[in-house]
């Protein structure tokens, strides 16, 4: 049998300090309660966030590695930046509709804190579309082969990278108690001709 397409998505668990990284985040929404709406109906969204600050130094350095060995599993070659990052935090029924980044290679979240029922990261199979059409009335036990979306369940500490071009939502929080808080971010080509 041979296998045509498949698409990698890249988890790792990250020992760094997150609490420097909740409290900026806190700060942050303290001094911005509005913050942005882009995929994001409900919770509260930073505007994009410099990288460079000593506050994420720790954790762009940590990306950049499992970077590395993310895209030579794919593999792909270029000299490459983080673009962007942005933090979320998303309390009770707060929760991310589908979508893709644009302007990217990589996309990817690292998680400050989840609390139990917090919600799962959600990928859409690029052919989801005809998988609801039909095969769902065929699949005898679903798959990373023949399910239309998978959900990946996440931890404090939990680092994804996958490809921006793949259509993904995240849960709602349904913790009462307790909010979901996240890193997002991209990476792009540095050198685009």
């Amino acid at each position: 049998m041979n296998t045509a397409f498949s698409v990698n998505i890249y988890k790792e668990q990250l020992n760094i300090k997150n609490k420097p990284l909740i409290n900026y985040l806190l700060k942050l929404k303290k001094q911005d309660s509005k913050g942005r709406n882009i995929s994001n109906p409900t919770g509260w969204q930073s505007f994009d966030l410099n990288v460079g600050q000593n506050v994420f130094l720790e954790l762009a350095k940590e990306i950049e590695t499992n970077f590395v060995k993310y895209i030579n599993s794919i593999p792909l070659y270029n000299k490459f930046f983080i673009s962007s990052m942005w933090g979320n935090i998303n309390g009770y029924k707060d929760y991310n509709i589908a979508h893709t980044h644009g302007n990217s290679v990589i996309s990817g979240v690292y998680y400050l804190k989840t609390p139990p029922n917090c919600g799962r990261v959600c990928f859409y199979n690029p052919a989801h579309e005809g998988i609801d059409y039909l095969w769902e009335y065929c699949i005898k036990k679903f798959t990373i082969q023949n399910s239309s979306s998978w959900k990946i369940g996440v931890e404090d500490g939990d680092l994804l990278l996958f490809p921006s071009w793949l259509k993904h939502s995240v849960e709602p929080n349904l913790n009462k108690k307790e909010h979901r808080m996240s890193l997002a971010f991209n990476i792009s080509i540095a050198n685009v001709k």
